[in-house]
């Protein structure tokens, strides 16, 4: 800054308390029109007495329209009983600011928010001259903490909806798994019949068959073959034939265990073999003794539990 320029800025400011009261109101007029926030005064009564250029501008009505009680035909009809409410509870509380925000709308439809601060002005023997206030659009930030306050629900419900949309696919998934869980089951028992029934067909019809083979008078190659065939029959018509063959069963304990199995007495067992009914009585007791069984011990289910 210049030597002129601060001879100037330094005059212009000068010692307040040495001007005259015209001189001092004139330079306070200057600062109060010139500043940006719109600025007011009211008197005890709490009714407009002043307001400068911005606020006037800002309300979109003249000085002449904002004294009194005119200011308040810019505040929404909305806001405006709680606004004054505010305004009286805190005069009679003796706040010293007062702070509020609310909505104004103008003649011409424009709309928008502003934040108001006032604080109670007093003489050197305090008795109250009225109180000064200031406005200023707050517009903007009002509508950015609006988008911000819609962005945060939109972001809630998107949130909400992709939750929504994870457990219903869990659910599906679930539901999925279960059905499978029970078409493997009845995949798993639908085997296990066509075992149960293939092992029957063997044991009741084909196995009888080459058993009444060696039965014959057959060369003697014939003969191995047939009961190399009912070996093989055997080992294919039941786990448990295979598990009991590993035990150094015979041939003739192997047919009376699956017939035992199978749930045939000792008199249908013999009449199945073409047997004595004492000799499947001996071959029992032989089965419980490589079975490691007691007398007492249901040969039946130590077989079935041999099978599992």
């Amino acid at each position: 800054m210049d030597a002129e320029n601060e001879q100037g800025t330094g005059a212009w400011a000068g010692d307040w308390m040495s001007m005259s009261p015209s001189e001092a109101q004139a330079r306070l007029m200057v600062l109060v029109q010139g500043c940006p926030l719109g600025i007011f005064f009211d008197d005890p009564e709490d009714r407009c007495v002043f307001a400068n250029e911005a606020f006037c501008q800002m309300m979109d009505m003249t000085l002449e329209e904002a004294l009194g009680d005119g200011w308040t035909l810019r505040v929404h009809p909305e806001d405006l009983p709680g606004l004054l409410a505010a305004r009286a509870a805190s005069v009679a509380a003796g706040e010293a600011v007062f702070r509020a925000e609310y909505r104004f709308v103008t003649p011409s439809g424009r709309a928008g928010w502003v934040e108001e601060q006032t604080r109670p002005v007093f003489s050197p023997d305090g008795a109250l001259w009225g109180y000064v206030g200031t406005v200023m659009d707050i517009t903007r930030r009002k509508e950015e903490e609006a988008l911000l306050q819609r962005l945060n629900a939109e972001l809630s419900a998107q949130v909400a909806q992709d939750r929504a949309e994870i457990c219903a696919h869990k659910e599906q998934v679930a539901d999925l798994s279960a059905a499978l869980r029970v078409l493997l089951a009845q995949r798993e028992a639908d085997r296990e019949a066509e075992r149960r029934a293939v092992v029957a067909n063997v044991q009741g019809r084909i196995l009888p068959a080459v058993e009444r083979l060696l039965g014959l008078d057959l060369p003697p190659q014939a003969q191995e073959a047939a009961q190399e065939l009912v070996r093989a029959v055997h080992e294919a018509a039941s786990p448990l034939t295979r598990r009991l063959m590993d035990l150094g069963l015979t041939r003739a304990e192997l047919r009376v265990a699956e017939l035992v199995q199978a749930g045939l007495s000792i008199k249908e067992t013999a009449q199945r073999l073409g047997v004595a009914q004492t000799t499947v009585e001996s071959h029992r007791r032989s089965l419980r003794r490589k079975l490691g069984l007691s007398r007492r011990g249901s040969l039946r289910a130590a077989l079935a539990a041999l099978e599992g």
